[in-house]
């Protein structure tokens, strides 16, 4: 769930007609099974006075850029949305994407295991950014 912080900073910074203050990062939908954080982020973006096709482009670009565009089967997960459309540029978006995060613990502490990806440079699975 840490790993999602930065997302806002991201958004505010692309997306010009978007203010910090309107946009709030939700966790639903939790869920903690056989070591695996399960949940729904949910973004809601309030009076956003632009496109709102273009958040969730920019959207799944910081999640690809981030390696969390992945679902468990390696598939692209799916980004669902819901808008009240106020006017013509006037838009409340909300947007659920999943997530999934590996959990080790031991009896006093935890940890979340990075995302792997494949580098055919070195010829193995890495740390997502390393």
């Amino acid at each position: 769930m840490k790993a999602l912080i930065p997302l806002k900073q991201f958004l505010s910074e692309r997306l010009t007609m978007m203010t910090a203050d309107k946009c709030h990062l939700l966790i639903v939908n939790g869920s903690f099974k056989e070591g695996y954080l399960e949940y729904t982020a949910r973004l809601l973006i309030l009076d956003y006075r632009a496109d709102p096709v273009e958040v969730l482009i920019v959207l799944r670009e910081w999640l690809k850029t981030n390696n969390r565009h992945l679902d468990v089967l390696g598939k692209d997960i799916q980004i669902s949305f819901s808008s009240e459309v106020i006017d013509i540029e006037t838009f409340d978006l909300e947007i659920d994407f999943p997530q999934r995060d590996k959990v080790v613990a031991d009896d006093s502490s935890y940890h979340i295991c990075p995302t792997l990806v494949w580098d055919d440079t070195r010829g193995g699975f890495y740390p997502a950014g390393t």
